[in-house]
């Protein structure tokens, strides 16, 4: 999947809910530190563009069949967004969505 194809994926299923965030103590702390609602994240997610690209399409370690894609934006003055995400099952699962630590 190219990184057009997987924005169009996120646009798509991002706008309708399709999408599952995995909670961990790292984008919890980010969401807490920042208050950050879950539509702002979603906005934030929608924003993404090409130019956000930070890796990918790389091999998930854990599924290697697996395709994901890592993006870098700052969403927040002087804050940087490090989000991880991939299409699975026709839904968009983000695994990381937090404060960059670069």
């Amino acid at each position: 999947m190219t990184v057009a194809e997987i924005l169009k994926k996120v646009k798509e299923n991002i706008s309708i809910g399709n999408y599952d965030i995995v909670t961990t103590a790292k984008n919890k702390a980010s969401r807490r530190k920042y208050g950050l609602t879950q539509y702002d994240l979603e906005d934030y997610i929608l924003s993404l563009a090409a130019t956000d690209l930070y890796k990918g399409p790389e091999k998930d370690r854990d599924y290697p069949q697996e395709e994901l894609f890592i993006f870098k934006k700052e969403i927040i003055p002087n804050v940087t967004f490090y989000t991880k995400l991939k299409y699975k099952n026709n839904q968009i699962k983000i695994l990381s969505c937090h404060e960059d630590e670069n």
